[in-house]
């Protein structure tokens, strides 16, 4: 297509060009350029710059380098931009729907023509709509071929074949005929099969790893010839290619391949990697310092001013002296947060006496349950926000489904982020509903006294029991069944509890996971008196006050001894003495004094 009359012989233009890479794109960059080569010359253009993309896809604009530094070029440089931009064709431009005219009207708005050298674009009004059925057409032709080479992969994976790429350690590529080509040359494929050096030292530390030996021992058994570095014994062990599990994109093809590991080896490996601090889902609480920690409320305790966890430290040479601080202020400094040190002892005592002589009583659960049913009975709108939620939820999930059939049958990214939107809106009520039918169960819950009486008798001994042994661990974990945060303050407590219905109160047939939940405990640290202080320690013995250890006596200045020996023997006055050491009088004195006190003799003036 010759250039539009506006872009007159002489004009300055840039060029880019740009191919998806692949066998038979080797040469469609040169090639553009040796057309745009003979175009220019023949329109008598003159080419300021050329800019490149090798490999590259047309679908977006990231890792597109050539086409970044040209729009950045042309943004950042007015004096520099050029009448026209030359293209091979629009599709070589961009293929995003919305890429395409966002860039094309971005260069024209600013006065450069962009011109193609293959599109049959007419000028005048009616070009704009011709174009915009190119680039509606280059991208449909974009989303046909990635849907042509995903049923392409997933057929391959199907079959039991590989659709590249490296195996994982312990398999290895075996190319495979599957047919001939057109051409009547051979279609070959890979598929994994087990490599004999490494089988059996797989198998090996798959065994290792489900009786829960460390990566290092599996490191130091398997002599590095599976991996170099122990780091990489993680993903190992959580590659689903290893259950004999071929994968194409997200969906999963079981016998793929020969398995290395049976599903039962494979589920204690995976409870095991679970429970693991970092990569698990415990939250942190698993971490080998907090449980190791001396601290009962780790975990629990969080900053009554800014909502920060609050870490332990412990101060003085003997650390005697435990507190906790607000992790905030202790890593970003004073000013971060008002909170000051609270000692830990006392914080301890409260939360202990909290728990045993008020949060695990029959007397204020039964005041606690009788409350909570009072207020639902009196509320009218009770049951109808239940059938509400119920009714949202059966409608979000229809939602959903509809969704699901939308992209399965069209692929529409729009409703890919819709899905997501509906199922966290799932999330939300599933949440919401499941606080109500809890409340409701709890509304028409009817305890014996007995057999409450019982229930919190086994609690009770249970703490008292882990403390006694001083087991810390034990007890942090009923602590965290009954109190789920504790704020902090330096005088202040505010202790958020809960009762787990499922753990004896309702028997088998309640529901899983009730909790009920009650307003918090706000008290101070220094509401307790000498007795009931007292009757913790008996308890918790650790928590008792444990008196410093006596320091070891200072040596004497031998200038010092001299001074006393003079002063007591030879009868020297103080005076004297202050002169000759050249001393105040009454560091003489307090010399003097101190070495009496040792040997615990009169001092004679």
């Amino acid at each position: 297509m010759p250039p539009p009359p506006s872009l007159l012989p002489g004009s300055a233009i840039w060029e880019y060009f740009r191919d998806s890479g692949g066998s038979a794109q080797e040469l469609s960059v040169s090639q553009q350029q040796h057309e745009a080569e003979i175009y220019t010359v023949r329109y008598g253009l003159l080419v300021q710059n050329t800019f490149t993309d090798l490999a590259r896809s047309g679908t977006t604009t990231i890792r597109r380098d050539g086409f970044n530094d040209m729009v950045s070029l042309f943004s950042s440089y007015p004096d520099l931009r050029p009448k026209g931009l030359l293209i091979w064709n629009f599709a070589r431009f961009s293929r995003d729907r919305n890429d395409a005219p966002y860039f094309k009207g971005y260069f024209r708005r600013n006065g450069t023509i962009v011109h193609s050298m293959t599109d049959p674009v007419p000028d005048g009004d009616y070009g704009g709509i011709i174009e915009t059925f190119i680039d509606i057409t280059n991208a449909e032709k974009s989303r046909q071929t990635s849907r042509d080479v995903k049923r392409a992969l997933r057929s391959l994976v199907e079959q039991g074949f590989s659709t590249g790429g490296i195996p994982p350690r312990g398999y290895k590529a075996e190319e495979v005929l599957t047919g001939m080509k057109r051409d009547n040359t051979p279609r070959k494929a890979s598929r994994w099969v087990p490599d004999p050096e490494l089988w059996e030292m797989g198998q090996m530390a798959w065994k290792m790893r489900s009786q829960g030996i460390s990566y290092h021992e599996i490191q130091e058994a398997t002599g590095g010839r599976l991996f170099i570095s122990k780091s990489c014994w993680p993903s190992f062990f959580q590659n689903k290619s290893y259950l004999g599990i071929g994968k194409c994109g997200a969906e999963e093809f079981p016998d793929h391949h020969p398995a290395m590991v049976d599903q039962e080896t494979w589920n204690k490996v995976q409870e095991i990697q679970h429970s693991h601090t970092r990569r698990g889902n415990s939250g942190g609480k698993n971490h080998p310092r907090r449980q190791a920690s001396v601290a009962l409320l780790t975990g629990l305790v969080v900053c009554i001013h800014c909502g920060s966890a609050m870490v332990t430290k412990k101060y003085t040479h003997s650390g005697t002296w435990r507190c906790y601080i607000c992790n905030k202020k202790y890593l970003q400094g004073y000013d971060a947060c008002e909170g000051r040190q609270v000692n830990a002892r006392h914080a301890e005592i409260i939360v202990v006496d909290t728990l045993l002589n008020r949060i695990l009583t029959p007397a204020y659960f039964k005041q606690l349950l009788a409350h909570i049913q009072s207020r639902l009975d009196s509320d009218p709108e009770f049951d109808n926000r239940i059938e509400t939620l119920r009714k949202t939820l059966t409608k979000n999930e229809r939602s959903i489904q509809n969704l699901l059939n939308t992209i399965e049958t069209y692929g529409a990214q729009a409703a890919g982020d819709r899905l997501r939107q509906r199922e966290a809106e799932k999330a939300s009520l599933f949440a919401q509903l499941q606080g109500l039918e809890t409340q409701q169960h709890v509304r028409h819950l009817q305890l014996s006294p007995e057999a409450l009486e019982e229930v919190f008798t086994i609690w009770h001994e249970q703490v008292t029991d882990s403390l006694g042994r001083q087991d810390i661990q034990a007890a942090r974990l009923l602590t965290e069944q009954f109190i789920s945060k504790i704020e902090l303050g330096y005088d202040q407590v505010r202790i958020w509890y809960r009762y787990p219905l499922e753990a004896g109160l309702i028997g088998q047939n309640g529901m899983k996971r009730d909790t009920l939940e009650a307003e918090p405990i706000e008290r101070t640290l220094h509401d307790m008196d000498r007795k009931s202080i007292q009757s913790i320690y008996e308890l918790a013995p650790y928590l008792a006050e444990k008196p410093l250890p006596p320091r070891p006596p200072r040596p004497i200045n031998p200038r010092d001894l001299e001074i006393y020996r003079l002063h007591t023997v030879e009868k020297k006055t103080i005076r004297e003495l202050s002169e000759q050491y050249r001393l105040s009088e009454i560091r003489v004195w307090n010399i003097c004094t101190a070495i009496r006190k040792r040997e615990q003799l009169p001092l004679e003036r």
